[in-house]
This record gives structure tokens, sequence and C-alpha cells, in this order.
């Protein structure tokens, strides 16, 4: 059994005791000697134990081990400061490399719709004034047209594989052609049924549409292949097409000025769609038509380089020259022709279907585009 407290109290007490009596009896100089001797061990012992705590403590405990003293210019290290956690500061992380998604959608507004369309233009799907930075209605058509000729979702959104095939080498130039549908392809029928080739519009591109573009083709001098590429179009939509046979050359009656006038202003506002001939939506040349038509003209359905080319009516060079009425003709650098038409109403004013708006707008016929691309004007009365 352990023994009391109180015994090993005892034992130290007399071990001092022996310890004061001992030294009572040394003399003054001894007793001296006897105290420097116990504090230099003391202060020994403290050193000894403040660098055995510190970093470099190995080298300082090889040392004492080998009876050695620490040599002088020995490295000491230095802990880092460790900071204390807290949840007042946010954890650092890096951020995903997440690529910029290029969707193109109606709505949006910056410099790549304006690449798009470009695109677009040059391969034939996007027929307007100017290109924009606003992906508008002719765009998300165009769009459209280009996803049903490479076999796509119509969605007219440009999606990243939609803008790859669009950018592509290898993309497809605008072209109608059998199994088809859409405004474009029931324009086009409603043209050749004006010239005698289709007996109905059903806005479907079948075998009777096939044979009555090569009928048109064979007819006015093109390889007959029966798809409506750029040359079929641009002749097809000018006053130079020959009709079938059958069809009695007609004479040509002139629109009353003011009713085309006052046709084309009841149209402003409504939208514009590439192919669309009213009486709810239009394209430029669309808007024309349809204003002749209702202003008495029987003036057959052209694009825009097509109406600059009838010869009947006559040719203005200066914008001084516009009379009310007039039709006015804009070039387009990029279809090295005409590619735009407006109707001049007078005190420096146009009405026109603008893709550039997005649908139809009056607006000044002497602004800088319009100086700029102006080549020759019509006067259709």
């Amino acid at each position: 059994m352990p023994r009391p407290r109180s015994d090993s109290r005892h034992g130290l007490f007399q071990a001092l005791r022996s310890a004061v009596g001992f030294l009572s009896r040394l003399s003054s100089r001894t007793r001296f000697i006897v105290f420097c001797a116990a504090g230099a061990l003391v202060l020994a012992a403290a050193l000894l134990a403040v660098l055995l705590s510190r970093p470099d403590a190995p080298l300082v405990r090889q040392a004492s081990a080998e009876g050695l003293p620490v040599p002088d210019g020995t490295p000491q290290a230095v802990a880092a400061p460790q900071p204390l956690p807290t949840s007042l500061e946010p954890i650092p992380t890096t951020p995903p490399d997440i690529a910029e998604d290029p969707t193109l959608k109606k709505g949006d507004e910056n410099p790549n719709v304006a690449d798009l369309q470009q695109r677009l233009m040059d391969l034939g799907y996007l027929d307007i004034d100017e290109t924009t930075e606003k992906f508008g209605p002719a765009t998300e058509m165009a769009v459209k047209w280009f996803q049903r000729q490479a076999g796509m979702e119509q969605t007219g959104i440009a999606d990243a594989v939609t803008l790859a095939a669009i950018f592509s080498e290898d993309a497809r130039p605008y072209t109608l052609m059998e199994k088809t549908s859409g405004s474009d392809v029931d324009s086009l029928q409603r043209q050749l049924k004006a010239l005698g080739y289709l007996d109905k519009v059903t806005g479907y591109y079948g075998t009777e549409t096939v044979e009555a573009v090569k009928k048109f083709q064979k007819r006015n001098n093109l390889t007959a292949d029966g798809k409506t590429g750029e040359k079929t179009l641009d002749l097809i939509y000018s006053p130079d097409a020959k009709p079938d046979p059958s069809v009695a050359v007609q004479v040509r009656s002139k629109a009353n000025i003011e009713k085309m006038i006052a046709c084309a202003e009841r149209q402003l506002g409504d939208p514009y769609v590439g192919g669309a001939e009213g009486p709810n939506s239009f394209d430029c040349s669309g808007l024309v038509y349809y204003c002749l038509k209702e202003a008495g003209s029987n003036r057959g359905r052209y694009n825009a380089a097509g109406y600059s080319k009838v010869s009947e009516w006559q040719k203005i060079t200066k914008m001084s020259d516009l009379k009310r009425g007039d039709l006015m003709f804009f070039w387009s650098d990029k279809k090295g022709k005409i590619g735009h038409v407006s109707i001049y109403i007078g005190n420096g004013m146009m009405i026109d279907a603008s893709s550039k708006n997005g649908k139809v707008v009056k607006r000044s016929a002497f602004s800088s585009w319009c100086k700029k691309e102006f080549r020759w004007g019509r006067r259709p009365w």
C-alpha cells in the first residue's frame, strides 16, 4: 500500500533540516562557493530547457548528447505563423472554365448577329437592305430556311451546331427543291401560276412544282433540273421571264399613284417576312407588288432587282428628280445587284418593308445609307 502523504512531507522536512545543518557547519567562504555553484547549475538547466524547446532542437539535442557546444551560425528554422480559421472569410476557389454559349436567337442584339446576317446573305437565305446587330423575324426565317435545307429541326435558333454548319465551307447556298415547304415556296408557286406553269398554290414543293420549274427553265434556256436556285429565282421574279405559250400577253395597266401610296400607309407597322406579299406581312418587293395591284396595276410579282428592270417605267437617275409615287432602288454590294426597293411619298420621305426595322416603316429617303446605296428610280404611272 502507498505511504500517506504526511510521511512524504516529513521525509522532505528532515532532508532540508539536514542540509541546513550541514551548511551551517561550513565556513562563510565555503558557503559562498556552494551557493554560486548551485546558481550556475540552475541557470544552465534553464538555458538548456529553452534550447530544447526551439524548432532546431534536434541539433541542440545532438550537440548535447555528444557533449559538444552548439556551433555558431547553425541555421535557425522559424515556424510560419498559422492563421486562425474563421467562418467570416470565404474559402478561395478556382472558377470552372466554362465556354461562352454562342447561341443566337430572336431578340438578341450584339455584333455576332451582324456577322450571322452577312453569312446568310452570302448564302442567299437572307434578302435584307442592310445588316444590323438585331436578331429579328427576317433573320429567324433565314435560319429556319438554312436548317430546312441542312436537314435540321427548323427552330430558327442559331445554336452551336447550326452556327458551325452555317459558317462551314461546305454550307449549301439557298435552293428550293422537292419536299420543302414554307412562305418562300408559296411565293414561288404563285409566280409560276401567274406565268402559266402551275395550276394551284399548295405551299409544298412536290412533283407538280418540280415539273413546273422544269418547264419554266426549259422555256427560259436554263438547266432544267427542277430546283430553284439563284439564276432561276432571279429570272422568275423579273420582267424578262418568259411565260408559258398558253398565257395570253396582257396589256399592262398603270397604277393610280395616290391609291398606291394610301395602300402603303395602311400597311405601316405590318411585320417584315421574307417572300411575303400581304395582306398582313411583307418583304420589300412584296409590299410594292401588293400596293401596285391594289392601285390597279397588273404588273407581276418581281423582286427588287426585277422591278428595277421594267423598261416601260421611266428611269430616274437623280434623287433630286424623284416625284411622289416613284420607286427607289438601292444597291447591295454583297449581291452585286439591286437589293432593296421603297416607295417615295414626297417631302424627303419613303415607305418600305424594312428588314432592319422588322416591319413596314415611314422614314427619310435621304439618309446617309440611302444616299450611298441609291442607284435609280422608276416611275410606275
